[in-house]
C-alpha cells in the first residue's frame, strides 16, 4: 500500500481519536435518543391500541344489549363511557395526522349528539369527554336509547366504527416503531464499520 493512502488513513484514524466525543460517541447518542423515541412511541401505540379496541367491543356489546332489551345496560354503558374518554387520552398522547383526525372525529360525534345524550344521562365535556349518569339512563324508554345505543344507533355506530380504525392505525405504528426499533443497533454499527482501518 503506498505510504501516502496509509499516512492518510492514520491521518483520520487519530483525528478521530483526538475528537472530543468521537464518531462512535456521537452515533451512540443519536442512537440512544432514535431507541428512546421508538420506545416511548411504541408505548403509546400499545395502550392506544387496547383502549381503542376495548371500546369497539363494549360498543357491539351495547348495541346488541339493546337490540334485544335484554337485562340492564348501565354497566356496559359505563364501560363504553370509560373507553371513549381513555382513547381519547390516549390519542392526545400519540402523534400523527391520523391520529388527530381520529380524535376530532371522536369529538365531534359526542358534540353533535350532546343534546340527545344528554337526555339519557350522558353529559358532554367541552372537549368531548363524557360523564354517565347512571340513575338517569336507567329511567329513560327504551326507544330514546335505542336511538342512540342501539346497534344502528347514531352514537355507538359511529364511534364502534372509529374506535375500529383507530385500533387498526395503533396496530401499524407498534409494528413500525419495533421495526425501527430493531434496527437501531445495525444502523449505528453500519456507520461504524466505515471507520474500521485494519490493514
Amino acid at each position: 500500500m503506498p505510504s501516502s493512502r496509509l499516512s492518510s488513513r492514520n491521518s483520520l484514524v487519530n483525528y478521530l481519536q483526538k475528537d472530543g466525543l468521537g464518531i462512535s460517541s456521537r452515533l451512540g447518542a443519536m442512537n440512544a435518543n432514535s431507541i428512546q423515541s421508538n420506545i416511548t412511541q411504541r408505548s403509546n401505540a400499545a395502550k392506544l391500541q387496547s383502549s381503542s379496541s376495548l371500546l369497539q367491543q363494549q360498543t357491539q356489546l351495547l348495541g346488541e344489549k339493546v337490540d334485544q332489551g335484554s337485562g340492564t345496560i348501565t354497566s356496559t354503558t359505563s364501560s363504553v363511557v370509560e373507553k371513549f374518554n381513555e382513547t381519547m387520552k390516549n390519542l392526545r398522547n400519540s402523534s400523527g395526522a391520523l391520529n388527530d383526525y381520529y380524535l376530532r372525529s371522536m369529538k365531534e360525534i359526542a358534540l353533535t349528539n350532546k343534546k340527545a345524550l344528554s337526555e339519557i344521562g350522558i353529559t358532554v365535556g367541552a372537549d368531548g369527554s363524557l360523564a354517565l349518569d347512571k340513575e338517569k339512563l336507567e329511567s329513560v324508554e327504551g326507544e330514546k336509547v335505542k336511538a342512540l345505543l342501539g346497534s344502528e344507533g347514531v352514537f355507538v355506530k359511529r364511534v364502534g366504527i372509529v374506535a375500529s380504525r383507530v385500533a387498526d392505525n395503533a396496530k401499524a405504528s407498534m409494528e413500525s416503531a419495533s421495526s425501527r426499533y430493531n434496527s437501531s443497533g445495525n444502523l449505528t454499527n453500519s456507520y461504524l464499520s466505515k471507520y474500521n482501518y485494519r490493514g
